[in-house]
């Protein structure tokens, strides 16, 4: 925006008046407040007209009964050409009606040719330039705070006692979705609350202290979704009567959808991480007690069975005073070796369910290979196995790892999947090992997969997660469950130096 001159520069200002002495007599008493000031003189419409197109003028000085026209033509074609420039009326014909006239048109001063009165002149050119800087001033001050509020990232409002939207930024015409600003103020604000409630908790708030920070609460936008938003706002005020009065509602309102996302996401890891704790522990429990009912039911009755039949041989050995009566002695003896093979393969069992040995000496691929074996024998579900690779090169955590992802997904399929038919492919892709397990059970569907329940698959993803893989579950009711994991093949060369 231009500035306009003032009382310290050199003022341009245009004379409009048919008698040369009242010309001469403005000039001089201007010159007094304003001594460097510089005058052109208008006489005709022509002069008129040519001196409006050619330059903005500091002030113009018209009178009001002019041969040619009047003096409130004149303003108001100096208005339309230039609409800040301060005009003042001298004139002795006017009166009372045409100066509020004049007024309305946007006259700035009206002084009468008598000697009582053009003395004003200087002071009514000093306080018409003043009102027009501060015009200006204040212009400038509302487009600064229009580009403000118009441009500012975060949306803003202002409404009014009975809910209507006053103004809106086109941030809040964004954030709810509106496509234009009077769709958005046709709508009362109570309107856009998804909660009562929280609307009521916000007005009783804003009416105790007249100003609220940090209000969380979901809105509705145009399309009717949801959002969730951030509200400050506070009331202006206007003192009547020494009363304290409202007279509208303004702030700001900030979509923190996302962080509500992230916060939930975090409370939920945090719950699942909870219970997968507590059903670890379980699982621990469980574990321990099965090994403790084998080893006391099945090992612990073959111990006592071995205990009892040594302590008969001790006995009958004392009793014995006979090659004869040593004989069913020796025959008992040589049943002892198969107690102790028995007991032997218990301890074995035992072991190979904690952790098979084949894992450990063959690899990744013959102890699925096994697994596989053991988990058909023991539910009669058949398994189709296709193996990609022979020679995998895993280290022994990652090969654990997929080993125990693999047992408890045929676990999973035990528990849930009525399933008849389960396929594994084991393979390479890149640097990536592929372990693939599909069933033709009832499907899982995804509330199951991402519940707090699904503590198992929680857990597998834990395992493939700490080895930089991932697994990922597709589920289709009645058409059975894929369950995919996907690991690098090689521990990252930054992990490996530490």
């Amino acid at each position: 925006m231009s500035t306009w001159k003032f009382m310290d520069d050199k003022l341009q200002i245009l004379l409009v008046d048919d008698n040369p002495d009242d010309r001469a007599l403005v000039m001089r008493e201007i010159s007094r407040e304003f001594p460097d000031s510089q005058f052109e003189q208008a006489t005709n419409s022509k002069e008129l007209a040519q001196a409006i197109e050619s330059r903005r003028w500091d002030l113009v000085v018209t009178d009001y009964q002019l041969r040619w026209t009047d003096g409130i033509t004149v303003l108001l074609a100096v208005k339309v050409q230039w609409r800040e420039c301060p005009v003042i009326m001298f004139t002795g014909t006017g009166s009372e009606e045409i100066a509020v006239q004049a007024m309305k048109a946007g006259l700035d001063d009206y002084v009468i040719k008598s000697p009582k009165h053009y003395v004003r002149l200087p002071a009514a050119a000093h306080m018409a330039l003043e009102r027009t800087r501060q015009r200006l001033a204040l212009r400038e001050a509302e487009g600064r705070y229009q580009s403000l509020f118009d441009d500012v990232p975060v949306g803003l409002f202002r409404v009014a006692l009975d809910g209507r939207i006053v103004d809106a930024n086109p941030a809040l015409m964004e954030m709810l979705g509106y496509p234009d600003r009077p769709t958005l103020l046709s709508a009362k604000a109570m309107f856009f609350f998804a909660d009562a409630e929280k609307r009521r908790e916000l007005m009783t708030l804003l009416k105790q202290s007249g100003l609220v920070r940090h209000f969380e609460a979901e809105f509705y936008r145009h399309d009717g979704k949801l959002l969730w938003a951030e509200v400050n706002a506070r009331a202006i005020h206007n003192r009547q009567n020494q009363v304290l009065e409202v007279l509208c509602y303004e702030g700001s309102l900030e979509d923190i959808t996302e962080r509500k996302r992230v916060e939930k996401k975090l409370r939920d890891s945090r719950e699942q991480l909870r219970a997968l704790a507590a059903y670890l522990q379980s699982v621990r429990e469980e574990e321990r007690t099965r090994i403790a009912r084998e080893v006391h039911d099945e090992l612990g009755q073959a111990l006592t069975a071995l205990k009892m039949d040594l302590a008969w041989l001790e006995r009958k050995m004392a009793e014995a005073h006979s090659t004869a009566a040593l004989r069913p002695l020796q025959n008992k003896t040589k049943t002892l070796p198969v107690s102790v093979d028995q007991i032997i393969g218990m301890v074995r069992k035992i072991a190979t369910e904690l952790r098979p040995p084949v894992l450990d000496e063959l690899g990744l691929e013959a102890a699925i290979e096994w697994q596989i074996r053991e988990f058909e024998k023991r539910t009669g579900i058949q398994c189709q196995f296709k193996l990609g690779s022979r020679h995998l090169n895993l280290d022994p955590d990652r090969a654990t790892a997929v080993f125990r992802i693999f047992q408890e997904t045929l676990t999973n399929i035990v528990r849930h999947a009525q399933a008849t038919q389960v396929n594994i492919r084991l393979m390479e892709e890149g640097d990536k090992l592929i372990l693939e397990v599909q069933d033709n059970g009832c499907g899982l569907t995804r509330r199951e997969r991402s519940g707090t329940r699904s503590l198992g698959l929680l857990g597998m993803r834990e395992r493939a997660t700490m080895l930089d893989g991932e697994i990922n579950i597709i589920g289709r009711q009645g058409k059975g469950t894929t369950v995919g994991v996907r690991i690098p093949l090689h521990q990252p060369a930054q992990e490996a130096k530490k």
